[in-house]
């Protein structure tokens, strides 16, 4: 296990060991945050970011 600490609210938390090695392998935001975040905090920032989309949809649509 690797302990972390969230950057939001400060709480320590732990994540197995293979999600250091996934998130070098699979650079994805929402796995990042994983590891960045506590649970309820990433929950929270992932519902804020899918809220986003059709604004970034949009954007990219209307992109010349």
């Amino acid at each position: 296990m690797i302990k972390l600490k969230c950057e939001i609210c400060g709480a320590n938390y732990e994540k197995p060991a293979y999600y250091k090695k996934w998130n070098n392998e699979k650079p994805n935001v929402f796995f990042r945050w994983s590891l960045k975040f506590c649970d309820d905090c990433r929950r929270k920032k992932e519902n804020e970011a899918l809220k986003r989309l059709p604004e970034l949809f949009k954007a990219l649509a209307n992109e010349k």
